[in-house]
C-alpha cells in the first residue's frame, strides 16, 4: 500500500493528548493516528453511541464530584463561612503542590509540563479558569519557589464560595483520589495532610 502526506491542525493540547496515548501503547505518532482513523471509520456505526455516552459519563461523574465535594465539606455548610485568608492560601498552596508532585512519582511523568496541561484539563471540567488563574496554577505547580496563593486570589477564584473550589475537585479527578480532605480542612491543615496518600 503506498502512504501518503496528510497534513491537519490541531490545537497544542489534543496533540500533546495524542503523543502521550501513542507513547503509552507502544506505537509512532503516524501508527497511532493511522490506528485511531482506521477503528473510527470501521466503527462509525458505534461512535456516536459511544461518544455521547462518553459525554453522559464525564456529566455524571463532573456532577458526582460536585456533590462529594458539597457533603465532604458538610461540616462547614451551616457555619457562617469565612472567606481565604493569606496563611489558608498557603496551606492550600502547599496541599496542592505536594498532591501533585506525588502524583508526578506516581505516574512517571518525564515532564511536567505535560503533567500540569493533563491536571488543567481536569480542573477546567469544573469550569472554565481566566487564563490569569490557570497562569498562576501553572507558576505554583512548576516554579521551583513559587509564591503561594493569597486569601484574595482564592476568593475570586472560588467566587467567595469557599467549598467548591474547582482546584480541589480537579486534583481529585485527575489523581483518582477518592477520600480528599474537605476544603476547610486544607486550609487549616495544608501538607500536614499528604501524609494520608
Amino acid at each position: 500500500m503506498t502512504k501518503s502526506q496528510f497534513n491537519i491542525k490541531i490545537s497544542k493540547d489534543l496533540l500533546i493528548r495524542v503523543k502521550r496515548q501513542a507513547m503509552m501503547s507502544g506505537k509512532s505518532l503516524t501508527e497511532h493516528i493511522t490506528d485511531l482513523v482506521v477503528n473510527s471509520l470501521s466503527n462509525d456505526d458505534n461512535t456516536n453511541t459511544n461518544l455521547s455516552s462518553v459525554d453522559k459519563i464525564e456529566d455524571l461523574e463532573r456532577r458526582l464530584l460536585s456533590l462529594e465535594s458539597t457533603v465532604r465539606n458538610r461540616e462547614y455548610l451551616n457555619q457562617d463561612l469565612k472567606p481565604f485568608t493569606n496563611s489558608e492560601g498557603i496551606n492550600c498552596t502547599k496541599f496542592m503542590r505536594g498532591i501533585f508532585y506525588k502524583e508526578l512519582e506516581k505516574r512517571n511523568y518525564d515532564d511536567k509540563s505535560v503533567a500540569f496541561e493533563d491536571l488543567l484539563h481536569s480542573v477546567q471540567a469544573f469550569g472554565e479558569l481566566k487564563k490569569s488563574f490557570s497562569d498562576r496554577l501553572k507558576e505554583i505547580m512548576l516554579s521551583n519557589k513559587p509564591s503561594p496563593w493569597t486569601g484574595k486570589e482564592l476568593n475570586a477564584l472560588t467566587g467567595e464560595d469557599k467549598c467548591n473550589c474547582s482546584i480541589r475537585k480537579g486534583l481529585i479527578k485527575w489523581t483518582g483520589i477518592t477520600e480528599c480532605p474537605s476544603q476547610q480542612e486544607i486550609c487549616d491543615k495544608g501538607e500536614e495532610l499528604l501524609s494520608l496518600f
